[in-house]
């Protein structure tokens, strides 16, 4: 079976501006989108090493792909490494890889390594998220002092972004499901090997992605961007706990909230520290802002455009989700197995946030980069208030089957200091996203609901 996915004309001048201007693009920008850039601004022509293809919005999906809710089989399962990097030709490498990447080759010398694949550019999103993104073009500014965005639906509101505030926006928005439900696991690999493995359901309803709203709804603030619900299955401590999130589009016009239901008081309360730099999770191990790479209000750095890079990014990573391998294999001391990951080089959007003087968070500067194909933040590192490295996270990324569009997957998050790592959002033993469920609409996502969940 192959998807195709028609292009729609439209167009984008590629700047790397940095600064903190907002501005919508011309009509005659705009000319350029589906010409000499993809439908949401990446370049549609490979490298001229031919390292990096052209874009082509088509995949061919195995035989053996049963369905959505199923795991996807690898479609580049006969694909050899093209070479690995190891410490010992790390040099030779650099200038591909991030700061965060390097410093994982010197956290760990004799284990760490990079198999680099051929590259691919299948992804695309849906003709609904191209036209709209076409339209958010000319339409989508930040609003005041950056801390949200106006006049954007169903797309990248930043095609063309002329800032990293702008970038970085784009980050969740360019492209996604209306509703999804899953059971996916999280998993925490301390110095020694051992582990500690959580357990939830995630339900999300986006009405950014809903054909059902319209962009005048948006325009007036009357949704979230996304509602999201989880309840804990393990460990023991955490089963029945539940959380609800409604992530607006506008933080400053409608701030983030949350509510949570503990089992142990049976009660749901509201819970205004879920965001920022608040420890979260298994182990309280990862912010709750660099959750999905980065993710809530934006206001407390300086976001600057660097331009784009060439870099090796976790990309195609089918291998890394297989239910045949077990976490024993797949979780090793101080980072993943490498013979499970695939990386292939890749051009990047570079975007660098570095602490507003007088404001606070443990990460004082953070670089992140995100695939120009998917604006995914494929690899983000992390810098202490030191100005020490400390943290890198990086992303796999897979062409989905069962929508039209590039699938974030699991998140591996390394902490290079106490040389402990998690892994987000892991499928091997709990099945795939199930498109297939009868969706639950905007009413469901009440605290209401999570009273009705803590009594089954």
């Amino acid at each position: 079976m192959i998807i195709r996915k028609s292009l729609i004309a439209l167009g984008v001048t590629t700047l790397m501006a940095a600064g903190s201007v907002s501005a919508k693009v011309s009509p005659q920008e705009a000319e350029r989108l589906g010409k000499d850039l993809t439908p949401i601004g990446a370049i549609r022509a490979g490298n001229a090493e031919g390292t990096i293809p052209e874009w082509n919005p088509e995949i061919k999906i195995p035989e053996s792909y049963q369905g959505t809710g199923h795991h996807y089989p690898n479609p580049y399962d006969n694909e050899k490494p093209l070479f690995t990097i190891t410490k010992s030709n790390l040099d030779q490498y650099k200038g591909q890889l991030s700061a965060g990447q390097v410093g994982l080759f010197e956290a760990y010398p004799d284990t760490y390594k990079m198999n680099i694949y051929p590259s691919h550019r299948n992804g695309s999103y849906s003709d609904f998220v191209h036209q709209n993104t076409r339209i958010n073009a000319t339409t989508a500014e930040l609003v005041p002092g950056g801390n949200g965005v106006k006049n954007a639906w169903a797309g990248a509101p930043f095609p063309i972004p002329k800032s990293g505030a702008e970038a970085v926006w784009n980050l969740s928005q360019a492209g996604g499901m209306r509703y999804s439900f899953s059971i996916a696991e999280q998993a925490l690999i301390y110095r020694d090997g051992s582990k500690l493995v959580g357990r939830a359901t995630h339900e999300n309803f986006s009405p950014y992605f809903d054909p059902k709203s319209s962009r005048d709804e948006f325009q007036k603030n009357k949704h979230a961007k996304l509602l999201y619900l989880t309840q804990g299955l393990a460990p023991a401590r955490d089963k029945g706990a539940s959380t609800l999130i409604h992530l607006p589009l506008d933080t400053s016009a409608q701030p983030r909230s949350a509510w949570i239901y503990s089992p142990g008081v049976r009660r749901v309360r509201r819970a205004p520290t879920i965001g920022y730099d608040n420890f979260e999770g298994l182990g309280k191990f990862r912010t709750v802002d660099s959750g999905a790479g980065f993710n809530g209000a934006t206001d407390r750095y300086n976001w600057k455009l660097l331009g784009k890079k060439e870099i090796y990014i976790p990309y195609n990573t089918y291998q890394f989700d297989n239910p045949e391998v077990t976490y024993d294999d797949l979780l090793q001391v101080g980072h993943v197995n490498p013979k499970h990951v695939r990386y292939e080089l890749h051009r990047v959007w570079v975007v660098e946030a570095t602490l507003k003087e007088g404001l606070r968070n443990v990460f004082k500067k953070r670089v992140l980069h995100f695939d120009e194909d998917s604006w995914l933040p494929s690899v983000v590192d992390m810098y202490d208030n030191r100005d020490n490295l400390w943290r890198v996270s990086m992303t796999n990324a897979v062409s989905s089957f069962d929508f039209q569009g590039v699938l974030g997957r699991s998140l591996v998050y390394h902490d290079l200091l106490s040389k402990e790592y998690m892994v987000d959002n892991l499928i091997n033993r709990t099945g795939a996203i199930d498109l297939n469920k009868k969706a639950n609409e905007i009413s469901y996502f009440k605290p209401a609901t999570l009273r009705k969940l803590g009594v089954r």
